[in-house]
């Protein structure tokens, strides 16, 4: 069998690709995203959309247009994207394009760093540790409020770390899965 990587994997699973033994299609001619979605499957068009708004949202991030930011990645946060998460985070903690909020922004951050990020935890671990004793216990209780509503359960993400192609340094990648996942509105109180 060929070795096939994991986003792969997971539409074998899912059924959404064939099988040798199932089709006449050969891998040459399976067109995939950068999730790993076919890009010849319509059910996938709203996923490819919410990443490439979160994409226009770090780039707007990234050159200071923080109202635009804001708005591209409330919409990809509240659907999960950690990413997004993360990024409204740091927006909340300094007050860009939002009211400064440390409170908000640290359990933001223990949202995004749900993933399992090393990198994240480590970030989420210090921000609450530097917060004054009597507000820890506050942070903690908001961020699973925010895992309850946006989190990877509640909104169909996986993650998985990936063997990047040009080291064997691994990544954390994380795709939104198909599914019926609650609709909330992105309110970070």
């Amino acid at each position: 069998m060929r070795k096939l990587t994991i986003p792969i994997l997971l539409l074998l699973a899912a059924g959404s690709l064939p099988t040798e033994s199932q089709g006449t299609e050969t891998n040459s001619e399976i067109l995939l995203d950068s999730q790993g979605h076919r890009f010849d499957d319509a059910r996938y068009d709203a996923i490819r959309e919410l990443h490439n708004q979160e994409q226009r949202g770090i780039a707007k991030y990234r050159a200071g247009e923080y109202k635009e930011a804001y708005s591209l990645l409330s919409e990809s946060a509240r659907k999960g994207l950690k990413r997004s998460q993360h990024t409204l985070a740091l927006m909340h903690i300094a007050g860009q394009a939002v009211a400064k909020n440390i409170l908000v922004g640290v359990a933001l951050l223990g949202l995004a760093a749900e993933s399992g990020d090393r990198q994240l935890k480590k970030e989420y671990a210090k921000a609450v540790n530097a917060i004054p004793d009597k507000y820890q216990k506050l942070v903690r209780e908001q961020t699973q409020y925010y895992i309850a509503r946006y989190g990877m359960d509640a909104q169909g993400i996986v993650c998985t770390k990936v063997k990047r192609t040009d080291s064997n340094f691994k990544i954390l990648k994380c795709y939104k899965q198909l599914g019926d996942f609650k609709d909330l509105a992105w309110k970070p109180e």
